[in-house]
């Protein structure tokens, strides 16, 4: 017998659909974060050196400093979502959207990063002792993404940027 190609189209969709089951032995998806931060490489490189922004964005590092000191933040350096679920046994991908190096560094609480002149700026007068043992493997590079552990256990886990320290998420994890 002869299948018609929209009868062989047909035959495979069903084939495919019958394989998206939600058995135990399907992975969980990994949930997805955007690591956002809008420097501008001529003169964030100029202040901080070579490298240190490697994507055009649109804010100056005076506009930056100007920012961070009016309000403690600089609010294009963010994750996006700052707040979301997962389930338990899924892993969270960050992906540096930015010009500059961050961390999705997971923390007990809220606190300072490894660049004391941002914390100061920023208010964070306490070092997350997470971020004291960041390493370089840490740092999330330019275009590139993080993949954290799965998810253990079920209630709220706390994420932030180890450089920018008010940048920050809160995840729930549910069954």
């Amino acid at each position: 017998m002869r299948l018609s190609f929209p009868r062989i189209m047909i035959a495979l969709a069903a084939g495919v659909l019958a394989g998206c089951g939600s058995d135990s032995t399907s992975p969980i998806a990994d949930a997805r974060v955007s690591v956002q931060d809008q420097c501008d490489p001529a003169t964030f490189n100029a202040a901080l050196g070579s490298g240190a922004c490697a994507k055009q964005g649109s804010m100056t590092f005076a506009a930056f400093n100007n920012e961070l000191n009016a309000s403690h933040q600089v609010a294009a350096w963010r994750f996006v979502p700052n707040a979301f679920t997962i389930k338990l046994g899924q892993s969270i991908t960050a992906m540096n959207d930015g010009g500059e190096k961050h961390t999705f560094t997971e923390v007990k609480a809220f606190g300072g990063g490894i660049v004391s002149s941002l914390n100061t700026a920023s208010g964070n007068t306490q070092e997350a002792p997470e971020c004291a043992a960041i390493s370089s493997s840490d740092m999330i590079a330019s275009g590139s993404t993080f993949r954290t552990n799965a998810a253990t256990d079920v209630g709220t886990e706390l994420y932030q940027c180890c450089i920018h320290p008010w940048m920050r998420a809160t995840v729930t994890v549910t069954q």
